[in-house]
């Protein structure tokens, strides 16, 4: 997984963070799911070789 370089976060602009452990394919499928329900709201960043984080910001998914 190589996830893209997106701009710093800005002071005081609100976001929420989940954790995914996608050592279990499933996860790492939910992992996908979710940023795709997000589009332009939502990105990957890795944490390391097996957690990434899900960045969301305000705007709400198209699906989930």
């Amino acid at each position: 997984m190589n996830p893209q370089h997106h701009e710093p976060y800005r002071e005081g602009e609100p976001y929420e963070l989940v954790i995914f452990d996608v050592r279990d394919p499933e996860v790492d499928q939910r992992l996908h799911r979710e940023r795709a329900a997000w589009a332009e709201h939502g990105y990957i960043e890795g944490l390391d070789r097996y957690r990434f984080v899900l960045v969301i910001r305000p705007g709400g998914a198209r699906r989930l």
